[in-house]
């Protein structure tokens, strides 16, 4: 970040990827969790000499920047603190204003599997995340989300616990079959039955060490039924909008969202 840049975001003051901090007493521990909220988000800025009065932030500076320096990466690096050494050499740096000195460090955004960037040795306590200016301890389930999503194996071949074949909509498999005919009048598929369909798309699987098979998340978001997408998968969304007009009090011109009057699953909002 340049001088200029830097001076003109203490002047708007902090967001969703800039923090302050006057550490005049020395290396804020506070850091340490929008360290993680910027890794585990989008990245972000945090400046060590800027402090906040009741009109907005100003620059403070710090005494012995080195001293900051070397303490950040000594905690930076000591896995008992951070998970995951998320800052390369690059990413710190000293900026002068006339007589004060600033530390800035640049945040990298964590990749999948190197998140949860969690702090103090616990992940369910110690995962953080950005929300516009402040940062909020990330739930249980917001945490094993992370740690499922870092994982290798993939997520959509998954089998769902008690979910079968009426989780599915069967009118969306109509239209899908129809669609499906049109481009491949001939195709042998189109002869199987609902179960053995979904089989050869993925949407039903069966585990070869267990035995156990039924339908997978794959199959469940292409063809479910609202309520059941919903039981597996609490948090699930889908929002289209058009904003085709100038007018800035206008919102959108055409929005598509979840309500109730169709399945929303994937190839239905396709």
């Amino acid at each position: 970040m340049d001088l200029e840049t830097l001076l003109d975001r203490i002047n708007l003051g902090e967001d969703q990827d800039i923090e302050f901090k006057s550490a005049d007493g020395g290396f804020p521990n506070e850091v340490w969790k929008t360290v993680s909220a910027f890794a585990n988000t989008d990245g972000g800025y945090i400046v060590l000499g800027v402090k906040e009065t009741r009109t907005g932030f100003e620059i403070s500076g710090v005494r012995n920047p080195h001293v900051l320096i070397k303490e950040f990466w000594n905690n930076h690096n000591n896995p008992q603190k951070l998970s995951f050494s998320i800052c390369g050499n690059s990413d710190l740096q000293t900026l002068k204003i006339e007589d004060r000195n600033l530390v800035v460090i640049k945040i990298p955004r964590a990749t999948r599997t190197q998140r949860p960037v969690y702090i103090n040795n616990n992940p369910m306590i110690g995962t953080y995340k950005r929300n516009h200016e402040g940062d909020y301890r990330c739930t249980d389930a917001e945490v094993r989300q992370m740690l499922r999503d870092a994982s290798n194996d993939p997520q959509d071949i998954k089998i769902l616990e008690g979910f079968d074949l009426s989780d599915i909509d069967a009118e969306t498999l109509k239209s899908f079959r129809q669609r499906f005919s049109s481009r491949e009048p001939d195709h042998p598929w189109l002869a199987l039955d609902d179960s053995d369909l979904l089989r050869q798309l993925g949407g039903w699987s069966r585990d070869r060490s267990t035995g156990k098979e039924g339908l997978t998340i794959a199959g469940l978001l292409m063809f479910g039924r609202e309520r059941s997408i919903l039981d597996a998968l609490p948090h699930y969304q889908l929002d289209y909008q058009e904003q085709l007009s100038g007018d800035p009090e206008t919102r959108w011109t055409y929005r598509l969202t979840l309500d109730g009057k169709w399945e929303p699953n994937l190839f239905n909002f396709y």
